[in-house]
C-alpha cells in the first residue's frame, strides 16, 4: 500500500490561497524541508551566519523555483525551473553535510533532516522526468497551468475609495 505524504504546513492560512502547486508533493516536501532548515539555523550562533544563511537561501529556493515554474504557465520554463530547485537542493546537501561534519546538526534534528532531504529530492527526481515526458509526447494540457478558481477579495482595511474610479461590473468586494 503506497504512503501519502503528510505536508507540514496544510494548516496555515496562506495554504488556501496557493494555486495549484501547493498540491504538487515535490513541492510540499521543498517547503517542510525548508521549515526544518530554518528551524536548525537558528541555533547556529555566532561564527556561522554565513552558513546558516546559505542554508536558508537554498532551502527556500527549492520550493520557490517549482512555484515560480508552476506559475509560469510555460511547460519548459516549469522544467527548467525545476531543475533549477534540483540545483538549490544539491547545494543545501552540501551544506547539510558542512553542518553535520561541525557538529551543527545531530541527533533527532539531524534524522529529520536527512529524511526531508531525501524525499524532497525523490519527489523531485520523479517530477522533472514527467514533465519531461509530457513535454515530448505533447501530453502536457495547457489549461492545467495556473486556472484556479477565483477567490474573493477580501480586507479588513476600511478604505475611502475615489468615487471616480470605476470597476468592472462583474468585480465583487466584500
Amino acid at each position: 500500500m503506497a504512503q501519502q505524504y503528510e505536508y507540514g504546513g496544510k494548516n496555515t492560512q496562506m495554504f488556501g490561497k496557493l494555486p495549484g502547486y501547493k498540491k504538487i508533493v515535490a513541492w510540499q516536501a521543498a517547503s517542510d524541508l525548508s521549515f526544518e532548515v530554518n528551524q536548525l539555523v537558528r541555533n547556529f550562533g555566532a561564527g556561522h551566519y554565513e552558513l546558516s544563511d546559505q542554508m536558508r537561501r537554498s532551502a527556500t529556493s527549492v520550493g520557490g523555483n517549482i512555484a515560480e515554474g508552476y506559475c509560469s504557465g510555460s511547460l519548459p520554463n516549469y522544467i527548467r525551473y525545476c531543475n533549477i530547485a534540483r540545483g538549490s537542493l544539491g547545494e543545501l546537501g552540501s551544506y547539510l553535510q558542512d553542518s553535520e561534519r561541525m557538529n551543527l546538526a545531530k541527533n533527532e534534528q539531524l534524522a529529520k533532516l536527512i529524511k526531508l532531504y531525501g524525499l524532497a529530492t525523490y519527489f523531485l527526481d520523479r517530477l522533472i522526468p514527467a514533465l519531461i515526458k509530457k513535454q515530448s509526447e505533447g501530453t502536457w494540457d495547457k489549461s492545467f497551468g495556473v486556472k484556479e478558481e477565483s477567490a474573493p477579495y477580501i480586507t479588513d482595511a476600511d478604505y475611502d475609495l475615489d468615487p471616480n474610479i470605476t470597476f468592472p461590473k462583474n468585480m465583487q468586494f466584500t
